[in-house]
């Protein structure tokens, strides 16, 4: 049987859901309504108008994606002809970025087109629909087209005052002396007089939880573990405020969230089982590895990081590349996750307990697949979400989980790291909060760089538990206040006359460079530093780069 629009019936088995991100300039609405007005019958688009291409986000494809869309459409002005003169160039720069982590995402990057459509070519619009959704059409459903679960608020009153009653008594929040030394160590406190953790802690105990839930102020801590170091009654105030975000309208933390909350998205497409990253692609010529073996490395979201903030030339992988480098120069030859998922640190610190169990279950149960008794990562949240956090919700593990600077410090303590290259340097290490007050680790970077032929350590005036937070937790908050945390972090680092500033946390780097790019009301020499990853310091020390 054939359909009046030329399409046999045996084609409608699977109609494709298209999203349409269309200029409204380009085409205003009512040509895109008569364009829309010629796709008959079996196409299916859902057409969202845009005042301007520039302003389609790599988030905005990567959440229709995550919620069922089968392929995505962007189209509006030709190059040259943007009202706003550069939209073309943005969209076509974000797109090429979208594609890289649909592919690396294993969606693929056939899935979103770029197409160029002026005003006066309604018809075009629509055989652009037609022409895609026949190809969208071939390449079969989009796997998450099952939703994807993402945690809301219980309607429930009862239930979230439960809730946050529970939570109240677990964290210790009752013993609250109101001595103000939470507030005063936090270091959004110090720039921020509106934020105050005692206050936040008080409210909650006269009962204004409905208030504090639907505001600002619980996104606001970075988690930093500052104010558990110093609290005299052991008040858990970050796992207090990381149990409410789980109870909360998560409208709030979507306006606040950096990068559209793309980090997010594409940890809940993971969960999805049909989906295949293309997750060691970036492994160097030569790097010998092994999908099973006593030592994983987990590599985290490094290969995603270099896609998404590709503007700032961070160059993550090197890190990755590294650490491979290291161990096969050593003589290990390390397991890899071939489909490795994100640890969920984002989704656990953001309140998605749901999502965040899933990927655990997920990777426990891969890594136990490869025989490994260590796992090795060079990332302090995924050490610490593995090492701490997994356990708390899975139980005891049956692997041993090591953050690369502890291994590095047992490599060099055993005679087995040889280092070539001998550079006379000043060095300055930042803490990163996970790392550090979170699991304390103090000692092992510092063991490293001081095994470094010619390099001269020097310290912070804040080090160790003292260390001041990179700025940034999750994602969430990247106002005005958290970039001077960041610029004074930077300008201490500046201080003592390094010549590097080095870290351990891939983030810590990424905040830091991302600050670096936005106009300042600093001299940008104050706070300008060249940072190295301590893996990547240690590979170049051995000549491995």
């Amino acid at each position: 049987m054939m359909m009046n629009d030329g399409w046999s019936s045996t084609n409608l088995a699977f109609r494709p859901k298209i999203i349409g991100f269309i200029c409204n300039w380009g085409l205003p609405t009512e040509a895109i309504l008569a364009g829309a007005g010629r796709i008959q019958g079996y196409p299916k688009i859902h057409i969202v108008p845009v005042m301007c291409l520039g302003r389609v986000d790599p988030a905005f494809v990567i959440r229709a994606f995550e919620t069922g869309a089968d392929g995505v459409l962007v189209g509006g002005c030709h190059p040259g002809e943007c009202h706003y003169a550069t939209g073309d160039l943005k969209v076509e720069k974000r797109m090429e970025i979208t594609k890289k982590l649909l592919k690396l995402i294993g969606l693929g990057p056939e899935r979103l087109r770029l197409e160029w459509i002026s005003a006066s070519e309604g018809a075009k619009l629509a055989q652009s629909v037609r022409d895609f959704t026949d190809s969208v059409r071939k390449m079969g459903p989009n796997p998450l087209r099952a939703k994807v679960s993402v945690n809301e608020l219980a309607n429930d009153p009862v239930s979230t005052k439960r809730t946050v009653y529970e939570t109240i008594k677990k964290m210790n929040v009752q013993y609250c002396l109101e001595c103000g030394k939470c507030s005063s160590s936090c270091p959004v406190s110090r720039v921020n007089d509106t934020y105050s953790p005692r206050r936040t802690v008080e409210r909650f105990l006269l009962g204004f939880d409905d208030r504090i839930l639907s505001s600002e102020e619980l996104w606001t801590c970075l988690a930093c573990y500052q104010c558990s170091e110093r609290c005299p009654s052991d008040v858990r105030y970050p796992e207090f405020v990381r149990a409410c975000r789980s109870i909360a309208p998560k409208e709030v933390m979507e306006d606040l969230c950096a990068h559209r909350g793309i980090s997010m998205a594409l940890s809940r497409i993971m969960i999805n089982p049909k989906i295949e990253q293309d997750r060691i692609d970036w492994l160097p010529e030569g790097a010998e590895f092994s999908k099973r073996g006593d030592l994983l490395y987990f590599v985290g979201c490094l290969p995603y990081f270099d896609v998404v903030f590709e503007d700032f030339n961070l160059e993550m992988l090197k890190i990755a590349k590294s650490v491979v480098r290291i161990l096969n120069r050593v003589g290990i030859k390390p397991a890899l996750l071939t489909n490795e998922k994100c640890c969920g640190h984002d989704l656990l610190w953001t309140g998605d307990f749901e999502n965040f169990e899933k990927l655990a279950k997920i990777n426990v149960a891969n890594i136990k697949e490869t025989g490994a008794t260590r796992v090795v990562t060079a990332c302090p949240e995924c050490y610490r979400t593995i090492k701490k956090d997994y356990a708390e919700f899975l139980g005891n593990l049956d692997f041993e989980v090591l953050h690369i600077s502890e291994f590095l410090s047992e490599l060099i303590a055993n005679g087995k790291l040889e280092f070539d290259a001998n550079v006379e340097r000043k060095i300055v290490y930042h803490d990163p909060c996970r790392l550090g007050r979170h699991m304390g680790v103090y000692e092992s970077p510092r063991r490293v760089i001081n095994g470094l032929p010619g390099t001269e350590l020097v310290e912070m005036e804040r080090n160790r538990e003292n260390a001041v937070c990179c700025g940034v937790n999750a994602w969430l908050s990247c106002d005005k206040y958290h970039k001077e945390v960041r610029m004074e972090r930077l300008r201490e680092a500046k201080n003592t006359g390094a010549d590097f500033l080095v870290t351990t946390c891939p983030k810590c780097q990424i905040h830091w460079k991302c600050l670096a790019s936005e106009k300042l009301p600093v001299n940008p020499d104050e706070i300008t530093m060249e940072m190295r990853d301590l893996s990547v310091l240690v590979a170049e020390a051995m000549n491995l780069l």
